[in-house]
Formats: structure tokens, C-alpha cells, sequence
């Protein structure tokens, strides 16, 4: 935690996390408004995390009443992003409020067309309000308009910025998560659209691409790396939380830029150490440490980046990635 003691994402997330485990999430909920009403909370961003936080709990606990309220805090916090206005539209509509759900989503489809990640965010909450048929009109016309602006121009705008992305990462985004609807929602035949998805797909997967791969250590190999050789803390992180931003940021940053088929090779101590013992290597040289990756790169399959956003994060958490890593990307 901060010196200043003020709550970050990550530490309202691991309150968050405490739920599962509770008959009564209440007090949690109570934990994380408190901590925005007393102004324990780092910045803006963080009190608008801890009120979607506050909507989740309570609506997987039934009270969806309660979760709209808490929903509506976040999507009108100084803080808030589009995923926390989705959040709300979707309580909106499951609540009856159909026409006012839908002036809320209205207000988020022009950021179809320049985030990627919004493409999952508002695909899953109309999906997830009974509304998996506008979500795939709105992401097909998006994906069209896309292509017709020339998504796949040599000279399509770009930016070295991780938190800018390109046309065709917006692209690819938006056919995704159009596909996975049209397959387990709505069950409709493929159309061109899902053809071209798929092309875009095995582009990725080909195995005679150049792939990227991202050296990370588990929390508990982190924690012995840095009690043997603290200096690599320049490197690698203070800490857990900051090494895994790090590296979801990296994993970012390269997808931003066009990168493809990009991977996670998860590090140990002990096999650095044996690496280095069977190369008769120092193992406290930084250059032991890049030649134990390649030699991780070359022999060991990687993890793919990134999980779907449902599916478990590749921190190893137990969260889903999108209340988990997928954040940090962003920070």
C-alpha cells in the first residue's frame, strides 16, 4: 500500500476478492464506499473502481435495487470509464429502465470505433441485459465502418503510445467479441464478417510469425528473486502488484503497436539458478538473467496473451482478467 496509506485499484481489488468467500458480502461493499466517502482512495479513477466494485458484489448477491445505485455512483464519479457506464446502462435495462439503459449505451458507441476494449465491455453488458441482437447490429456496423475508413491502409494512423491503438487493433477487437456473441448468444450462421475474423485469427496463430514473448516471475518466485538480488527491483518491480502492471503494460504497449501473437513465459528462481549453475553463469549478472529468458523462450511453450476477459487472469490470482490485469493496462 501507499506511503500515504490511500487505497489503489489493486488494494480495493484484493477487498473485492474477499467476497467469494463471505455468505453476507455487506461488509465488503461497506469496506469499499467507505474508503471513497472517507477519502481514503488514491485518485478519482480509484473511488469510481470501488463503486463498480460495490455494483458487482451486490448485484452476484441479489439486491439489483442496491447495485443500480452503486452503479450509477460509479458511471457519475470524476473518475469513471466506460466500462462503469456500461455497468450501469446494463443495470438500467435489467431494472426495467430499458429507455434509459439505451440513452447510456447510445452515448458509448463512438467509443466502439477507437477502443478495443470497448468492444468487449459493451458487447457484454448488451448481451448480458437481453440484448445480444443489438450488440451484434452495433458491432457489424462498426466493424464495416472500420474497413471503409481503411482499417487495413499501409498508412493507417498509428501511435507508439501504449495507450493509443490502431485501427486494426480496434478492428480485430470488435470482431472478436461480434464472433463469440453470434456463436453463444445468438447461435446465427457466419457471414463474411466472421470470415474475416478468422483470417485475422490464424494471422495471429501462424507459427511462422515472429511472436513476442514477456519474461514474468509468479508472486512467490518475485518474492525470492528480489531477497537474493534486491537490485533487480529496477527491473522488475518493487513489488508483485507493480511487477505484473509492468508487465501487462508491456504486453499492451506491443499489442498497440500491431504486435501479434504474444505470450507469457512464467520464470522460477530455481531454475534460474540451475540454469546458470549448468552454464557455470553468475547468476546475479543481468545478462544470466536474459540468457535464462531466451533459453525459457526457445524450450518452454508461453502462455497466450491476452485471456478472454472472463476467463481466469494470467497473474494466477483466481480473479477474471478483467477485474484483475486487464486494468492495469490501462494505468
Amino acid at each position: 500500500m501507499p506511503s500515504e496509506n490511500l487505497l489503489t485499484i489493486d488494494d480495493l481489488d484484493a477487498i473485492a476478492f474477499r467476497s467469494a468467500d463471505e455468505t453476507d458480502p455487506a461488509p465488503i461493499v461497506a469496506e469499499l464506499v467507505a474508503a471513497v466517502e472517507q477519502g481514503r482512495v488514491a485518485d478519482d479513477e480509484a473511488a469510481a473502481h470501488a463503486y463498480l466494485l460495490a455494483a458487482e458484489i451486490t448485484e452476484q448477491a441479489g439486491d439489483l435495487p442496491a447495485a443500480l445505485g452503486w452503479a450509477e455512483k460509479a458511471a457519475t464519479a470524476p473518475g469513471e470509464d466506460g466500462l462503469s457506464r456500461a455497468c450501469y446502462a446494463e443495470l438500467l435495462v435489467k431494472s426495467g429502465r430499458e429507455g434509459e439503459g439505451r440513452e447510456v449505451f447510445d452515448a458509448l458507441r463512438p467509443e466502439l470505433l477507437q477502443d478495443p476494449h470497448a468492444a468487449a465491455y459493451v458487447g457484454e453488458a448488451l448481451e448480458s441485459c437481453g440484448l445480444a441482437t443489438l450488440a451484434d447490429e452495433w458491432l457489424s456496423e462498426t466493424a464495416r465502418t472500420l474497413i471503409e475508413d481503411g482499417a487495413f491502409d499501409e498508412d493507417a494512423p498509428g501511435s507508439d503510445d501504449a495507450d493509443d491503438f490502431g485501427p486494426v487493433d480496434v478492428l480485430y477487437a470488435v470482431l472478436a467479441e461480434r464472433h463469440r456473441i453470434r456463436e453463444e448468444s445468438l447461435e446465427v450462421p457466419h457471414d463474411e464478417l466472421d470470415g474475416l475474423f478468422h483470417e485475422m485469427d490464424s494471422a495471429a496463430d501462424a507459427p511462422d510469425l515472429d511472436g513476442q514473448v514477456l519474461l514474468f516471475w509468479p508472486e512467490a518466485e518475485l518474492a525470492q528473486v528480489l531477497a537474493r538480488w534486491p537490485e533487480r527491483a529496477d527491473i522488475y518491480g518493487k513489488a508483485w502488484d507493480e511487477h505484473r502492471a509492468g508487465v501487462e503494460r508491456t504486453l499492451a504497449g506491443w499489442s498497440a503497436t500491431g504486435a501479434t501473437h504474444l505470450g507469457l513465459l512464467p520464470a522460477s528462481a530455481d531454475a534460474l539458478l540451475a540454469y546458470a549453475s549448468a552454464n557455470d553463469l553468475n547468476p546475479s549478472n543481468p545478462e544470466t538473467h536474459a540468457d535464462y529468458a531466451d533459453d525459457l523462450a526457445d524450450n518452454v511453450p508461453a502462455t497466450e496473451w491476452p485471456p478472454q476477459r472472463n476467463a481466469e487472469c494470467w497473474c494466477a490470482s483466481g480473479a477474471k482478467y478483467k477485474k484483475c490485469c486487464l486494468p492495469r493496462s490501462r494505468g
